[in-house]
Protein backbone atom coordinates (compact mmCIF):
# COMPACT_ATOMS: atom_id res chain seq x y z
CA UNK A 1 0.00 0.00 0.00
CA UNK A 2 1.57 3.25 -0.90
CA UNK A 3 2.85 5.47 2.14
CA UNK A 4 -0.50 7.98 2.42
CA UNK A 5 2.53 10.45 3.45
CA UNK A 6 4.20 10.86 -0.30
CA UNK A 7 7.20 12.93 1.40
CA UNK A 8 10.43 10.89 1.92
CA UNK A 9 13.39 10.66 3.69
CA UNK A 10 15.73 11.87 0.96
CA UNK A 11 18.86 9.94 3.49
CA UNK A 12 17.03 6.89 2.33
CA UNK A 13 16.62 7.28 -1.35
CA UNK A 14 18.58 5.44 -3.26
CA UNK A 15 20.27 8.48 -5.64
CA UNK A 16 21.15 10.42 -2.59
CA UNK A 17 22.95 7.00 -1.43
CA UNK A 18 24.56 6.79 -4.68
CA UNK A 19 25.66 10.43 -3.89
CA UNK A 20 26.88 9.84 -0.73
CA UNK A 21 28.51 6.54 -1.85
CA UNK A 22 30.46 8.99 -4.40
CA UNK A 23 31.51 11.73 -2.23
CA UNK A 24 33.19 8.68 -0.48
CA UNK A 25 34.93 7.22 -2.90
CA UNK A 26 36.00 10.84 -4.75
CA UNK A 27 37.39 11.66 -0.93
CA UNK A 28 39.37 8.00 -1.06
CA UNK A 29 40.57 8.99 -4.20
CA UNK A 30 41.52 12.29 -4.44
CA UNK A 31 43.44 11.17 -0.87
CA UNK A 32 45.60 8.76 -2.63
CA UNK A 33 46.69 10.51 -5.52
CA UNK A 34 47.47 13.31 -2.82
CA UNK A 35 49.58 10.78 -1.11
CA UNK A 36 51.07 9.48 -4.03
CA UNK A 37 51.90 13.31 -5.32
CA UNK A 38 54.46 13.28 -2.07
CA UNK A 39 55.99 9.77 -3.01
CA UNK A 40 56.69 11.35 -6.75
CA UNK A 41 57.98 14.06 -5.25
CA UNK A 42 60.00 12.74 -2.78
CA UNK A 43 61.21 10.05 -5.58
CA UNK A 44 61.73 12.77 -7.99
CA UNK A 45 63.72 15.43 -5.50
CA UNK A 46 65.43 13.68 -3.57
CA UNK A 47 67.38 11.21 -5.37
CA UNK A 48 69.83 12.92 -7.73
CA UNK A 49 69.48 11.64 -10.97
CA UNK A 50 72.86 10.25 -11.75
CA UNK A 51 72.30 8.05 -8.70
CA UNK A 52 69.18 6.47 -10.05
CA UNK A 53 68.40 2.99 -11.49
CA UNK A 54 66.15 2.44 -14.36
CA UNK A 55 63.90 0.82 -12.06
CA UNK A 56 63.63 4.53 -9.97
CA UNK A 57 63.14 6.18 -12.83
CA UNK A 58 60.42 4.20 -14.34
CA UNK A 59 58.63 4.22 -10.94
CA UNK A 60 59.06 8.03 -10.93
CA UNK A 61 57.76 7.99 -14.31
CA UNK A 62 54.86 5.73 -13.01
CA UNK A 63 53.44 7.50 -10.27
CA UNK A 64 53.16 10.93 -12.02
CA UNK A 65 50.71 9.33 -14.88
CA UNK A 66 49.28 7.15 -12.02
CA UNK A 67 48.70 10.78 -10.15
CA UNK A 68 47.68 12.41 -13.59
CA UNK A 69 44.69 9.82 -13.91
CA UNK A 70 43.72 9.77 -10.25
CA UNK A 71 43.58 13.37 -10.26
CA UNK A 72 40.91 12.89 -13.74
CA UNK A 73 39.09 10.12 -11.39
CA UNK A 74 38.59 12.73 -9.00
CA UNK A 75 37.38 15.38 -11.30
CA UNK A 76 34.86 12.71 -13.25
CA UNK A 77 33.36 11.98 -10.01
CA UNK A 78 32.67 15.41 -9.14
CA UNK A 79 30.67 15.27 -12.31
CA UNK A 80 29.05 12.59 -11.07
CA UNK A 81 28.34 13.64 -7.63
CA UNK A 82 26.83 17.34 -9.20
CA UNK A 83 24.32 15.10 -11.12
CA UNK A 84 23.43 12.97 -8.60
CA UNK A 85 22.47 16.13 -6.45
CA UNK A 86 20.65 17.57 -9.24
CA UNK A 87 18.54 14.28 -9.06
CA UNK A 88 18.28 14.10 -5.47
CA UNK A 89 16.95 18.14 -5.80
CA UNK A 90 14.34 16.94 -8.10
CA UNK A 91 13.22 14.36 -6.11
CA UNK A 92 13.05 16.65 -2.37
CA UNK A 93 9.50 17.17 -2.26
CA UNK A 94 8.76 20.82 -1.44
CA UNK A 95 11.73 22.30 -3.10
Amino acid sequence: MPDPNPQQDTRNHPVQRALDKSKDVKQAVETAADELAVVHAVLDKEIAEEDRSNEVDRAITQTDRIEKRLSKSVEALEKVADALAAEVQKKTPGD
